[in-house]
């Protein structure tokens, strides 16, 4: 008997079923749920056409109804829902230039990247497997589904994707799959960065980091991935990291490989990358920190600009870079023990200086002051209390401004 969130789509089998058609759970969640891993997103494949759905169903959106699709939103779950299709050529790289509806689930797995991508199941946990996806899965073996060569040539991110998924899974590349990729990396170069991003994100975010790299070694696909590919000795430092566990978010990774490769600057890896800028200021926050951290070490300056839900993270990445094997739950502790842990804490705000000093005009020196009561405070050559920084402060001259 399936479980959550599988059973969440009850309403929507029994419904296409009672109107006479077919439908099954596909891809990633149905490969998920026989590798024993979290369930992702729920797909769900049927041989109903998307007005069939639309008329069955109160509650749809045409989210991509041109290639089948109708988001079918059922006691307040929401499910993509996709006619059976098989597809006509991939003329950009990554999106067929047509596609026909098929009544056969057979035909519409068939169209797939991966075998163990490429398995259907029904509402009673019955699969449809055809190319022997679950054999592979059971063997850790990634094998695509027919010829690799033309799979990648249809959606080269395919390859980079297969790297992922031996991250993910603990898997191994069969050697045709792997010979694919060395002779078809370079396709790399038609893909979107931002597609190649999410990829390589996910790869680092997962358990099995250098078991990926060496694929990444063996396949050389690294040679076709934005700035690895002007610095492989990049790659090769990168591969040399021992990573006992993934990586918590992308300011890691890419503050990771700013740091071994330094002059590549952050904003180059942002660029080229096309990173948010949360991304941004994440990876400047660690760089910065691990500046500090190389001048003063585990200061409580440095501790206090780096915040405590970082620490741990950031103790990582020293590890990572210097292989060092530091821990955190001591500097838990230092952390806890500063005198203050964010501004907001101050005995003081910019209001009272601005009451201290009723000649002055507001200005950027309100702000520069604030950030040496800080100092001072943290470093506790300063009490945290309203007199004591009144009358230190209150010596003070302010600078004037142009």
């Amino acid at each position: 008997m399936l479980k959550e969130p599988f059973i969440q789509a009850g309403n929507i089998f029994n419904v296409l079923n009672e109107n006479g058609f077919e439908c099954y759970f596909v891809g990633g969640s149905v490969r998920d749920y026989l590798s024993n891993q979290p369930i992702g997103d729920i797909d769900i494949a049927t041989n109903a056409k998307p007005e069939d759905m639309q008329r069955i169903f109160p509650k749809t959106v045409p989210v991509g109804i041109e290639h089948g699709t109708v988001l079918i939103i059922d006691q307040g779950n929401a499910f993509e829902v996709t006619t059976y299709r098989t597809e006509g050529e991939y003329k950009d790289f990554r999106r067929p230039n047509k596609v026909s509806f098929v009544d056969n689930i057979t035909i519409d797995l068939s169209r797939r990247d991966f075998t163990m991508n490429a398995m259907a199941m029904d509402f009673e946990g019955n699969i449809v497997d055809p190319f022997n996806g679950q054999n592979d899965l059971d063997n850790k073996i990634i094998r695509t589904v027919r010829d690799p060569f033309d799979r990648f040539n249809e959606d080269p991110l395919r390859m980079l994707r297969g790297v992922r998924f031996v991250s993910q899974l603990n898997l191994q590349m069969n050697d045709k799959v792997k010979e694919a990729i060395q002779e078809q990396h370079h396709l790399l170069k038609n893909i979107s960065v931002e597609r190649i991003s999410d990829e390589l994100i996910k790869l680092f975010s997962r358990t099995y980091i250098n078991k990926a790299l060496c694929t990444m070694e063996e396949s050389m696909i690294y040679l076709s991935l934005p700035i690895f590919s002007e610095y492989p000795k990049l790659f090769k430092r990168v591969k040399e990291i021992n990573f006992t566990q993934h990586l918590n978010h992308a300011g890691m990774i890419f503050a990771l490989f700013h740091l071994l490769q330094k002059n590549v600057s952050v904003n180059e890896w942002i660029q080229t990358y096309k990173l948010s800028n949360v991304i941004k200021r994440q990876v400047t926050h660690l760089v910065n920190c691990y500046e500090c951290y190389r001048v003063e070490g585990f200061s409580k300056t440095m501790l206090y600009e780096l915040g405590q839900l970082e620490l741990e993270n950031f103790v990582y990445l020293i590890n990572l870079i210097e292989n060092k094997s530091h821990k955190h739950e001591p500097l838990n502790h230092l952390y806890e023990d500063l005198p203050i842990h964010s501004r907001n804490e101050l005995a003081v705000s910019g209001q009272d200086l601005i009451k201290w000093f009723p000649n002055e005009r507001k200005g950027k020196w309100v702000g520069d002051y604030l950030k040496e009561i800080e100092h001072l405070v943290i470093k506790e050559r300063l009490p945290n209390n309203y007199h004591a920084i009144e009358s230190t402060v209150k010596q003070w001259k302010v600078p004037k401004e142009n």
